[in-house]
């Protein structure tokens, strides 16, 4: 993915001024298959092969380390990092050499993913023991770049267009498995690169989960948490919506109402310096003055909404950091309703200087489909 000029530059600037604020003098970043996005966010790289180092000095140029020769030529086109090595046998020597020229407190990013045996041999070839340092690239990947946000927009337009397809094929007789594999199609066509869906389609649900092989009957619900990543799942948006298959019944639009009016009020409320958790208070209060109060707690929700990848962000009752500027997140007040079981209601924005950008181009509403497919 080629990216703007002085887009990696400006983001490693930020990184260094979070490792001088920590005392670091180096980061060593880690990735493997399972967690790719640290390599991604601090080298532009998208890791296919075991895994990766990335060393960035305080003072100088970085320096990309992979596991697989024959992915070098596919990496120095990729990869805004100039100097691409292969790592070999001794790759824990070579890296600790470089280290050991700039000299200073080591963070490794990627600490605790690292195997046991791998580190132990990177920390004895570096005669010292490594800080955890995960939390610089955190720190950083919290407050997206102009570029970033980008990303995450066109993100939210492939989940707009998976949820299209998804009202668009949904009919009686159609499995969840069939479903869930024409929105991925239709993502994929747009150049979403991953996509995690959870996806629920009965009556009296409980929660989101996976699919099963359930097949559409009427009056079901379809509940959608649909999730494209546009590079790098720090670059998802999600969309959620429920939808019936046939007409919804008057409890129903009702009891869909009260999501609606718990996201349209905790929306007005977001803006830079007001805490994180105000939102779930407005969520919490709208739905519990009608009645489920007790229902506003685990096990029937967990959080009102977060963002992906790198840059954690959780509303929830304990985060009192404030909405800065240039965050991303999906604010869902997915609920579980006793009379109705399970809804789902959530749109992706963007935090600007007077309030938010709302990224979900479908309405805020309860869908139909129907029909027999």
């Amino acid at each position: 993915m080629s990216l703007p000029t002085g887009e990696m530059p400006l983001r490693w600037d930020r990184i260094r001024g979070a490792m001088a604020r920590r005392n670091i003098e180096g980061l060593l970043v880690f990735s493997n298959q399972l967690i790719p996005e640290p390599i991604h966010f601090v080298a532009n790289y998208s890791l296919v092969g075991g895994n990766a180092f990335c060393y960035l000095p305080l003072e100088g140029e970085p320096i990309l380390f992979i596991s697989e020769a024959w992915d070098l030529k596919r990496v120095q086109r990729e990869s805004s990092i100039s100097e691409v090595r292969y790592m070999g046998e001794n790759w824990a020597r070579e890296i600790a050499e470089e280290i050991k020229k700039n000299g200073g407190q080591l963070g490794l990013a990627g600490r605790e993913d690292i195997s046991r045996t791998d580190l132990q041999a990177l920390e004895g070839e570096l005669k010292q023991e490594t800080v955890s340092a995960m939390s610089v690239l955190e720190e950083v990947a919290t407050i997206k770049s102009p570029y970033e946000l980008t990303l995450i927009r066109e993100a939210s337009k492939m989940a707009d267009a998976g949820f299209a397809k998804a009202l668009e094929v949904s009919g009686e007789g159609l499995s969840d498995y069939e479903l869930a594999a024409e929105i991925e199609y239709a993502m994929r066509k747009m150049g979403a690169t991953d996509n995690f869906q959870m996806m629920v389609v009965g009556k009296d649900n409980t929660g989101m989960l996976l699919p099963t092989g359930k097949k559409i009957e009427p009056d079901d619900l379809l509940l959608f948490e649909i999730t494209p990543a546009n590079g790098s799942i720090t670059y998802s948006a999600q969309l959620c919506r429920t939808a019936v298959c046939g007409r919804p019944s008057k409890i129903m639009e009702e009891k869909y109402d009260l999501l609606i009016e718990a996201l349209e009020e905790s929306l007005k409320a977001i803006k830079p310096g007001v805490k994180i958790n105000e939102v779930l208070k407005i969520q919490n209060k709208i739905i519990g003055d009608a009645g489920y109060a007790d229902y506003c707690k685990p096990p029937y929700m967990r959080v009102r909404g977060h963002n992906f990848g790198l840059g954690h962000i959780a509303v929830r009752e304990d985060n009192e950091n404030l909405f800065v500027e240039g965050m991303s997140m999906v604010i869902h007040p997915n609920q579980f309703i006793p009379e109705t079981g399970y809804l789902a209601l959530g749109e992706q924005i963007i935090v600007t200087s007077e309030g938010i950008e709302r990224l979900t181009a479908s309405k805020s509403k309860l869908y139909e489909c129907g029909g027999e497919s």
